[in-house]
């Protein structure tokens, strides 16, 4: 009889638990909280050097597993328009030192030391605004954003796991007067964009004022250092995934002091589905730089042309096949025997959702040097 009546009792509570549950009007219901997004993405690769331009002996030819980069993304909705993202970035960096030594006596000399680590970056940590009008779809962003020529190509080509895109890596084939490789922009910088799609994406205007010296210099305030970078770009879809981009970029740093700037315009052509994206992009980038305002200008004119092909062959052996291959040059017109160019191809396979893989041949070649740097990689992107 106990049992019984305890069971009776817990009867007549979950049924007016549920009942009230039942009756309980929506609007006195806690609101769930957005919730946090977050996920990562990592570049491992294997390299093998198989003949290289500079004077070493064949027997160092490196040989080397790497972890080229490891991405951990968050994101989360405020509401229906705002919502934040901070992407942290971890890859390798490169550090020299040298420290003076005294021997016995009075001999002197300094000893160098170079270590190689891995730190982590901010790349991404920005709010952002989204809203839909009648006339067109708007986007702000404030904060490391992500610059607009680099990020679009990044995302319509697919490439990004192999390589970067040229604008973003230009220090590798473009060369000033005096021998360096030169930059002309960053994946990402500290500031603020606008980005406005129109007549269902058949026109959108990007702008962008950022500080100009990207996401790995945290950037210091100085006098007379008013110089910020400004970007203009549009694109036009005429038909779907066929995009035609214009793209203007002007940096001025130090402009009270050293009146310096680093400026590209140009324009590209791409296309790109689920399963085919090819494009190609050229730019004309010019540096000046000035030690005074009383001096001459140094000036580098340049060619910079970058095209890519990225295939996954489903639909025609109903394998995860993936055929990819680059070619790209640049050219410093003010010096002879400057051009360099670079090519690549690769065969890969999605070997799972998430986790793709492919081999990889690279060859860069200079007019000024007799041999080109050639290169074979395993590339692997793992999604988490």
């Amino acid at each position: 009889m106990k049992f019984f009546k305890g069971l009776v009792c817990v009867a007549i509570i979950a049924f007016a638990t549920t009942a009230f549950a039942q009756e309980a009007k929506p609007e006195e219901k806690v609101p769930e909280k957005p919730k946090l997004e977050v996920g990562g993405l990592a570049y491992l690769e294997w390299s093998k050097e198989l003949k290289h331009s500079d004077t070493r002996t064949p027997d160092e030819n490196t040989n080397t597993f790497a972890i080229k980069r490891v991405y951990l993304d968050f994101k989360k909705k405020l509401d229906d328009m705002w919502s934040v993202r901070v992407t942290t970035d971890v890859g390798q960096v490169d550090s020299k030192s040298s420290k003076k030594y005294t021997e016995t006596g009075t001999t002197t000399s300094n000893v160098e030391s170079k270590t190689n680590f891995y730190t982590v970056f901010l790349k991404y940590a920005y709010v952002e605004a989204k809203e839909k009008f009648d006339f067109a779809d708007v986007k702000f962003n404030f904060g490391m954003i992500g610059t607009p020529l680099i990020g679009f190509v990044d995302k319509q080509s697919d490439y990004r796991w192999l390589e970067q895109n040229y604008a973003d890596q230009a220090k590798t084939l473009l060369y000033s007067q005096a021998g360096k490789g030169e930059s002309i922009d960053h994946s990402a910088d500290m500031g603020l964009s606008v980005e406005v799609s129109m007549f269902n994406k058949l026109l959108t205007l990007t702008g962008a004022y950022t500080n100009g010296e990207g996401y790995k210099y945290a950037d210091e305030v100085k006098l007379g250092d008013d110089g910020k970078t400004y970007y203009g770009m549009a694109t036009i879809m005429p038909i779907k995934d066929l995009y035609l981009i214009g793209i203007y970029r002007n940096q001025e740093t130090n402009d009270m002091i050293d009146d310096n700037y680093n400026m590209y315009y140009g324009g590209g052509l791409v296309y790109a589905d689920e399963l085919f994206k090819v494009g190609a992009m050229y730019l004309l980038p010019e540096v000046s730089t000035k030690a005074s305002k009383t001096a001459a200008a140094v000036e580098n004119k340049y060619k910079l042309f970058d095209s890519w092909l990225n295939i996954r062959l489903d639909t025609i052996i109903s394998m995860p096949v993936i055929v990819v291959g680059r070619y790209a040059f640049g050219e410093n017109k003010d010096v002879d025997k400057s051009k360099v160019t670079s090519w690549a191809a690769g065969l890969g396979y999605h070997v799972a959702n998430g986790l793709r893989a492919v081999v990889y041949y690279q060859n860069v070649k200079s007019e000024a040097l007799d041999d080109p740097d050639t290169k074979i990689f395993v590339k692997t992107e793992v999604k988490f």
